[in-house]
């Protein structure tokens, strides 16, 4: 099966990666498909964590009959789930030849785009393992830095043995028509106008902007631009901690301004 997967952690541009490539007409495009990766329940401290382990010969036989049902006649299926950023070992098990595109973003605009879903009263978005012992002792932008950082650190170790793309969203938003490019020669797909089409939606600025399916339930009118919207966001002291937190992680994906 000629399959690719994008993860990445939540709000960081999995869905606007995903319709940029679903573009395409050789794609075709499975939004979240949580009833059939979670057919293995749920990991450590009911986090989304799963290992190679998981992946039983049933649902391993599960999974892999349902994503076949869903394929038809298309060159690449593709399907996003930023869950499974936390189950890169149990995903590689079931599709060890799949196309992995791992987008990433910086973990502070992340944190403040991740205060609605799990800085608050409810945890809505992927749960690494230690999910339960922050929604305890942590909440707001604080909460979900750590969150960001806990999940990155997972995904970035379990990745190092993993073929994969990664795309920086910060270059998505900046250079749509370079990422596009990059992704499309990744996938063995050709070049094609609807792509280059809806790159010209993607954009920096939040007014009037196009936005992605699904997520209003997520999107606050806070912020004046995608990028770097953390210090538009964060207060001075939640700024100087969260730099703190995250400074060294920043600086290995070679994110700037961590620590000021």
């Amino acid at each position: 099966m000629n399959i690719a997967l994008i993860i990445g952690c939540a709000r960081s541009g999995t869905s606007i990666l995903g319709e940029l490539i679903v573009a395409h007409p050789g794609v075709k495009y499975i939004f979240e498909a949580h009833h059939i990766w979670e057919l293995a329940g749920l990991g450590a401290d009911d986090s989304h964590r799963l290992v190679a382990q998981h992946a039983t010969p049933n649902v391993k036989k599960r999974i892999l009959k349902w994503f076949e049902e869903q394929k038809g006649s298309v060159h690449l299926l593709l399907e996003k789930t930023p869950r499974n950023i936390l189950r890169v070992p149990f995903v590689r098990e079931i599709f060890p030849k799949a196309k992995i595109i791992h987008i990433i973003r910086d973990g502070r605009d992340v944190a403040c785009s991740m205060v609605p879903g799990c800085g608050e009263k409810q945890w809505s978005h992927l749960k690494p393992p230690s999910w339960k012992t922050l929604f305890s002792h942590y909440d707001g932008p604080v909460r979900c830095a750590l969150a960001w950082k806990e999940i990155m650190e997972i995904a970035l170790e379990d990745l190092t043995v993993v073929p994969h793309l990664q795309v920086r969203y910060e270059d998505l938003i900046g250079q749509p028509q370079n990422v596009a490019c990059r992704i499309l020669s990744y996938l063995e797909l050709p070049q094609h106008p609807k792509v280059t089409g809806f790159c010209s939606k993607i954009q920096d600025s939040t007014s009037g902007s196009y936005h992605a399916q699904h997520q209003a339930v997520w999107y606050r009118e806070n912020h004046r631009t995608r990028m770097g919207r953390w210090q538009e966001n964060l207060t001075q002291e939640e700024q100087r901690i969260i730099n703190d937190l995250l400074s060294s992680l920043l600086t290995k994906l070679g994110y700037q301004g961590a620590g000021k």
